[in-house]
């Protein structure tokens, strides 16, 4: 079975995907986790993008959510929402949700983000002889002793019981990268299997024209420490820095170098990463950003205080930086050096070119999949 031993650094997907050899039949799958069009996050993004192919290629896809989507999916999902009942109570919410998932009646269930929900689907599973895949976000979802360290918040017993209940009674636990990997193996015996994030990847001959800004876009929240980025903008003044995100963190007042341009999606965010001369990431707890692969997309080098797997440091993607002066320090030396920019910019959009295809991702997913029904 891929694991995290056969992780796809570049060059080495067709590998992987050798090692997942059965051959593709019709499945019903089900997703458990919010739709991107009610949430905008990395992991919503990603399970929908994997869900859009896999409908495109035929399969039955049913999607468990709590949030109702502002527009219909444009793809053909079968949709039951369970938002309205999980208010109402934890036993009208259970009931709901075991409702839910009886009635998407599916081969394969796969729940993402740590979630009440991740050990209801394995005791359904588990009731009904199904599959269950959890899919983990980061190195948070691999902590079981729930420590402040992971940006834990105070969580009751009872949901540390449910979701380690889940974890460990996952048929498999899907992985970004060799790290999130490492630390689940050192707790469980699931299997774990690393596969890489995907996005589409638009064709681009050469680098786009650059504008002389550095871009932050994430979640407002504590544990991507936007904070970080308003004292970063205080020390460079002389540099413009764009700021992108939504969320209950509330922001100080900016200095005013920083444009904060709120939530972006679409065609607006896409033009902000193609523009950028270098991505700027704070964050500590990560598995494998999203931002890594939208910026390279775009031949955008990436500064970075979290390194997943070392690929920055290893591929020459940008720099990895562990404290302040130290972004500070690679900004000015990015942005004074129009060469090394270019260098790193290309490196970055051949590595993604290499590794994040999301149609090789899709291609890995939909193996695993029928590996894991050939094994009932």
């Amino acid at each position: 079975m891929f694991n995290a031993e056969n992780y796809p650094e570049a060059g080495v997907l067709e590998k992987a995907k050798s090692i997942l050899r059965h051959p593709v039949t019709r499945m019903k799958i089900c997703f458990i986790a919010e739709l991107p069009q009610a949430r905008m996050g990395g992991a919503e993004l990603q399970c929908y993008m994997i869900a859009e192919r896999l409908a495109l290629k035929g399969y039955e896809i049913h999607y468990i959510c709590y949030e109702k989507a502002p527009e219909p999916s444009k793809i053909d999902l079968n949709i039951h929402n369970i938002g309205e009942d999980a208010s109402r109570g934890a036993l009208r919410h259970i009931i709901s949700f075991f409702s839910a998932l009886k009635e998407a009646n599916c081969d394969l269930y796969l729940q993402t983000c740590p979630r009440l929900a991740t050990g209801l689907t394995a005791l359904f599973c588990k009731l009904h002889n199904r599959i269950f895949v959890y899919r983990a976000v980061n190195l948070k979802d691999a902590d079981l002793s729930f420590s402040k360290e992971y940006y834990w918040p105070d969580v009751k017993w009872w949901f540390k019981k449910a979701y380690s209940y889940g974890i460990k009674r996952a048929n498999a636990i899907i992985c970004n990268s060799v790290r999130v990997a490492e630390k689940f193996k050192e707790k469980i015996k699931s299997p774990v299997i690393v596969i890489p994030n995907g996005h589409p990847i638009k064709p681009l001959k050469n680098i786009p024209p650059k504008e002389q800004y550095i871009l932050w876009a994430a979640r407002l929240t504590e544990v991507k420490r936007p904070h970080l980025l308003i004292e970063i903008a205080r020390r460079l003044p002389q540099y413009t820095f764009i700021m992108v995100g939504r969320g209950r963190y509330k922001l100080p007042e900016l200095p005013k170098n920083v444009k904060f341009l709120g939530f972006k999606t679409g065609e607006a965010l896409r033009s902000l990463y193609e523009k950028a001369a270098i991505f700027l990431n704070t964050s500590l707890i990560e598995g494998f950003p999203n931002t890594l692969i939208e910026a390279g997309m775009y031949y955008t080098p990436y500064i970075t205080f979290y390194d997943p797997d070392d690929v920055v440091k290893r591929y020459e993607l940008g720099f990895h930086v562990n404290n302040v002066e130290e972004a500070v320090q690679s900004i000015k030396e990015l942005m004074q050096n129009p060469d090394l920019r270019r260098k790193m910019g290309t490196n970055i959009r051949k590595y993604v070119e290499k590794n994040h295809n999301i149609e090789m991702t899709v291609e890995l997913y939909e193996k695993l999949f029928k590996e894991l029904l050939n094994e009932v």
